[in-house]
């Protein structure tokens, strides 16, 4: 038998599931009528609900820490970026965190960030996905109601809170503002990683050109590289790399083209490279675009046309959203981000 949750007695009454949250938690600082009030509790019993104790007990004793669990490495921009947001927020709180990976070494198999919430070492969890794809253990922390927020994935339970960057219009506008100063190829320069991000990156590309029929569109991978290959990887060999798949894919393509080429990069190091390849050539041949918050260099002569994600304020978003669930306020459970507009650098 399924048991009844909160969820389902929103769904009866007409209301938020926060509203019944605070209905049955007797908070008093949400005011709530007396007819709502009276149609919840007759829901629940009528619905035969029983409480989550463990997520009841988890609200009353309070850590302030907080589990932020990542797996890749933290000198990533957009890893680097969401934590150090999450970092401000929790401190401005009076919060701290406890970084922790996705494994699991316990007996009961969860992964360790989940028991960390249900052992009450840590008041409520933030999952930094990798690729786009939710923790695995989506169901048991929605049926526990528990304190969670979901970075850069949006989870099939609505009731999981969620904080997403919009990498397709940033795609999209980066490559209109290309397209409408003349450019009449794109060239798509990423990762050799199949991710969410990238997915959505380069449907966004492909609206613009519906956009601009007469433009074209390549993609061109930087090779060998899996999630495994890039986080044991450092700058230098990164830069290798780079400077490889420019010399074998990037500048060939950019010799043997008389349209008017712009390059977008989805990182940071390859507009380095890309720009000290260019540099002693023709520097004001092509149009360089990044669509990262990495840093750019500054090269007399070049600029750099960027489209950032905000990784810093969606890392800022899901601590406010967090801390939300904690203190059972009601606001938004689902916050995509915009990008920046795009901008020369």
């Amino acid at each position: 038998m399924t048991r009844t949750t909160i969820k389902d007695i929103a769904n009866a009454v007409g209301v938020s599931h926060t509203t019944v949250s605070y209905v049955l938690n007797k908070n008093p600082k949400q005011k709530i009528s007396e007819k709502t009030r009276a149609a919840v509790l007759a829901a629940a019993k009528e619905l035969n609900y029983i409480p989550n104790e463990t997520a009841r007990s988890l609200r009353k004793n309070r850590t302030r820490c907080i589990a932020v669990a990542l797996e890749n490495s933290i000198t990533h921009s957009r890893f680097y970026g969401i934590l150090q947001g999450i970092r401000e927020e929790l401190m401005a709180k009076g919060y701290g965190l406890l970084l922790m990976d996705f494994q699991s070494r316990t007996p009961s198999k969860n992964p360790d960030y989940l028991d960390s919430v249900l052992q009450r070492r840590t008041d409520g969890v933030i999952y930094i996905s990798s690729d786009g794809t939710p923790p695995t253990c989506s169901s048991q922390i929605a049926e526990n109601h528990l304190p969670f927020v979901c970075c850069d994935c949006c989870p099939d339970e609505e009731e999981i809170a969620s904080v997403s960057f919009d990498y397709e219009k940033g795609a999209l506008e980066i490559a209109c503002r290309l397209l409408g100063e003349g450019v009449t190829k794109l060239l798509y320069w990423h990762l050799d990683v199949d991710t969410l991000q990238e997915q959505y990156r380069i449907a966004g590309l492909e609206q613009a050109l519906q956009l601009y029929p007469k433009a074209s569109l390549e993609i061109c991978k930087l090779p060998y590289l899996s999630h495994d290959d890039l986080s044991q990887m450092d700058s230098s060999n990164l830069d290798d790399v780079c400077q490889q798949s420019l010399v074998e894919s990037i500048i060939p393509k950019l010799s043997s083209s008389d349209e008017k080429v712009a390059i977008i990069c989805s990182q940071g190091i390859m507009v380095k490279n890309l720009c000290a390849a260019l540099y002693h050539t023709q520097p004001d041949k092509y149009k360089i675009a990044l669509l990262s918050d990495s840093e750019v260099p500054l090269i007399p002569g070049m600029k750099i046309l960027t489209s950032r994600p905000r990784f810093i304020n969606g890392g800022r978003e899901c601590a406010k959203l967090l801390l939300a669930q904690i203190n059972e306020e009601d606001i938004p459970n689902r916050i995509v981000l915009p990008p920046n507009f795009p901008t020369y650098i």
